[in-house]
């Protein structure tokens, strides 16, 4: 595991300002689990000891969208809010100790924690036995007391059946007869749940549980799990009340820059395939936690935070198998064939080492597919008769990674096929990737999923799940105001899954110009839509035009001069581009919870002055 040390000391008064900005309370709850084991509980490795000069050519094999200093408690925010977002429960973060000089993975814990509280998130230390600040035993003893007496008492902590959870890193540094004694002196009552690293099972009579930190030196991470898992459960018999196995998943690994030598591992990420293999085969072993190496631990290539070289890509993953492991099941199609061995074997103390008997063993819930009876991808869907543009699932796929090859936003590919984010695919199931033609006879918007044009020139946005006006009027660069007149809707109305708003107009080749159709709130069905008697029918197009031209502010002018804004095609299609990567629901709260974060801190400061 990677150790460095950087300076760098945190403000309490930056983070509760951070907090406010956000418009939460400081001090809600993280979610607590109170039934034994099988928690559904995804978490995450993370780490406190970045600056920018630890990124870079020579330091990380990767490189962060934005290097950072780890003790930024915007950072630490925005770390909070990704994982969040992608289904991951709590944090797990390497602390050398209570110490505050030169230790900033202390103070950058408290920061942790509180961000954590004030956005219902959870964290946890991973205890280094090796810490620098520890001479002795005795030292380690001082530390974990300090720990039980200050930050497990934290709202957010992360807490298991009632308990806190503290994950040990190197615990294997000491024998299992040291670790008896230290338990004793420090929580002889086992009021808090205490998780080794490794497979020595010896150890479980000091500590309750178990979890491997490094997997990706096996080309088969579902069977690992599985025995591990069962070599952990087992131990109870032997030593008596519950063992909690704590399974490992990992996008890949890279540590050659660390000067580890003949010890490095190089597990290659097969643009997410590892990743896809190693959360199935974590969750199919049962575990009472899952837990991801790592959130962003850059030096080892383990992470998952946005990189340049694969943006987004892995942290999408996550929000799918996450959500898939919590509903109990994962899509079929991360069913992976048998993956290469690692660059290197593995040579980390306490890690089980793979040999030519356990490559053998029985692969879990992997499974090798015959290329033979596999279709291959296809470069691009299929057109069929009714005007649906389709495309065959073949294995390894996922819908994030179907969603990304037709350049659709995960939720239109759910729209359009009416499916859920844990949906199960199978090999040769048929999905719909787009449209050329609807089958109302509108056509798409280019650049929108969600958008079609109607035979008079109407454009319509469909609702889906999570859509709110401010995000829609922001996608189509209309204020909320036109959005409510367009529609003859007001403040406050209640949108409905597959309603469809009017969002702008498009002048149509062989029409005539007339007055448009009343504004309405739309039932969802476009059939039911009729043009005005005057307007000049127009045969739907039978295919997709490649451009559609767009008409002048003019032209829209004349055909719509009482509605205001003349919302054309032209200036929709204009914020196609930039709205690729970007999430506008996400952007409007957050600046609605800033504004809400500087009305909380101005009452703060008159009620202060009227003291």
């Amino acid at each position: 595991k990677h150790a460095s040390q950087r300076l760098g000391l945190t403000r309490r008064a930056l983070m509760t300002l951070f907090a406010l900005s956000l418009g939460v309370t400081v001090w809600s709850p993280a979610p607590a689990v109170h039934s034994e084991g099988q928690t559904r509980l995804v978490l995450a490795f993370y780490y406190a000891w970045y600056s920018p000069d630890s990124f870079g050519a020579g330091n990380t094999p990767f490189q962060p969208v934005t290097s950072y200093f780890s003790s930024d408690a915007g950072t630490i925010g925005r770390h909070v809010g990704e994982a969040r977002a992608a289904g991951i429960d709590g944090f797990v973060q390497s602390w050398y100790g209570p110490t505050t000089e030169n230790n900033q993975t202390e103070t950058n814990f408290r920061t942790l924690l509180d961000v954590a509280a004030a956005n219902g998130f959870a964290a946890a230390v991973d205890f280094e036995t090796g810490s620098p600040f520890y001479a002795s035993n005795d030292d380690r003893i001082a530390s974990l007391g300090a720990l039980m007496a200050t930050h497990v008492n934290h709202p957010a902590y992360l807490r298991v059946d009632g308990k806190p959870v503290i994950f040990f890193w190197a615990n294997w540094l000491l024998s299992p007869g040291e670790w008896q004694a230290i338990r004793e002196a420090v929580d002889p009552g086992r009021s808090t749940i205490w998780i080794a690293e490794g497979g020595n099972t010896a150890y479980l009579d000091a500590f309750d549980g178990l979890h491997l930190y490094n997997t990706a030196w096996s080309a088969s991470p579902g069977q690992t799990a599985s025995s591990w898992a069962s070599n952990t459960r087992a131990a109870a018999a032997t030593y008596g009340g519950y063992k909690y196995w704590v399974a490992t998943a990992m996008p890949g690994f890279d540590d050659r820059l660390l000067g580890r030598g003949e010890n490095s591992i190089v597990r290659d990420r097969a643009e997410g395939s590892y990743y896809q293999a190693s959360f199935a085969g974590a969750a199919a072993s049962s575990p009472d936690m899952l837990i991801i190496t790592s959130f962003n631990e850059w030096a080892e290539g383990s992470q998952i935070e946005p990189a340049h070289e694969y943006g987004n890509l892995y942290l999408d993953l996550t929000a799918q198998l996450s959500a898939g492991y919590k509903a109990g099941s994962l899509p079929v199609a991360v069913v992976q064939p048998p993956i290469a061995p690692a660059t290197t074997a593995a040579a980390e103390p306490g890690a089980p080492q793979a040999t030519s008997e356990s490559a053998n063993e029985e692969a879990g819930p992997q499974a090798s597919v015959s290329d033979s009876n596999v279709p291959k991808p296809a470069e691009r869907g299929l057109a069929q008769s009714d005007g649906s543009i389709t495309y065959t699932v073949v294995s390894g796929d996922t819908l994030l990674t179907i969603a990304n090859r037709f350049d659709l936003r995960l939720q239109d590919l759910l729209a359009y096929n009416q499916l859920a984010v844990d949906s199960l695919l199978s090999i040769g199931q048929t999905l719909i990737v787009g449209y050329s033609v609807y089958p109302d006879g509108s056509v798409p918007l280019e650049g929108f999923a969600q958008a079609r044009v109607i035979a008079d020139g109407t454009i319509f946005h469909r609702v889906v799940q999570g859509d709110t006006p401010g995000g829609i009027s922001l996608l189509y660069d209309l204020s909320l105001e036109e959005l409510y007149e367009l529609n003859g809707i007001g403040q406050g109305t209640l949108l409905q899954i597959g309603q469809d708003l009017i969002i702008g107009y498009r002048q149509q080749p062989g029409a005539t110009p007339s007055p448009s159709p009343e504004p309405a709130l739309r039932s969802g069905n476009l059939t039911e839509e009729k043009p005005p008697a005057s307007a000049t029918p127009v045969e739907s197009p039978t295919a997709r035009p490649a451009t559609a031209p767009a008409p002048t502010e003019a032209a829209i002018g004349e055909v719509q001069p009482e509605l205001p804004g003349r919302i054309t095609a032209d200036r929709i299609e204009a914020t196609a581009e930039a709205q690729v990567n970007a999430e506008p629901g996400l952007w409007t709260w957050v600046l609605a919870g800033a504004g809400l974060g500087l009305v909380a801190a101005a009452m703060l400061l008159a009620v202060l002055r009227r003291r």
